[in-house]
């Protein structure tokens, strides 16, 4: 068990095709107004998009343990798997070199943080597979918990997620 949300899947697919997985590993149901989903954009060190997770139209006000929320860009277009349902947000609205972070609202503190908040690595992180432009990153299920301060570098790209091909949605849900 971790000890509260984390980003579970980050896809930086084709045009607007970009979703965000949140997984509740913390052994209880959480209340989803208590999270924000945050958006840094080129290298910004204060979010430029905020969603608050229980706002979502049409989505659940909490997530089970063991369950995901599912995060999408308002034009994303992919074929899901069977019963995944995502949710639009303006702050999936991603490319490669932008950080993304869960926000605790009680706690006034992060509990995942995808990238580096406050920094622009060009085009994006990492290389290969294991890059945050046009792939899919999912989470390694050896990973229990978020990022819960700002790297100085996202080395944890090459330590806790697997890459995928652009437009990879297999794993969602």
């Amino acid at each position: 068990l971790g000890p509260d949300l984390f980003i579970s899947e980050y896809i930086e697919g084709s045009s607007n095709n970009k979703y965000v997985e949140i997984y509740n590993g913390s052994g209880s149901t959480v209340d989803l107004s208590d999270y924000e989903l945050q958006l840094f954009t080129n290298g910004a060190a204060s979010a430029s998009s905020t969603q608050d997770l229980s706002a979502l139209s049409g989505g659940p006000s909490t997530l089970a343990h063991g369950g995901t929320l599912v995060l999408k860009n308002s034009s994303a277009a992919l074929t899901l798997p069977d019963g995944v349902t995502a949710y639009s947000s303006s702050a999936v609205n991603f490319n490669g070199d932008d950080a993304l972070a869960i926000y605790k609202v009680s706690t006034t503190s992060y509990v995942d943080i995808f990238g580096v908040i406050g920094t622009d690595p060009g085009s994006d992180w990492g290389s290969g597979d294991t890059s945050t432009a046009d792939k899919t990153q999912r989470r390694k299920t050896s990973v229990s918990g978020g990022v819960t301060t700002n790297p100085a570098s996202f080395s944890t790209l090459s330590t806790e997620w697997d890459g995928y091909a652009q437009d990879t949605v297999s794993g969602l849900g």
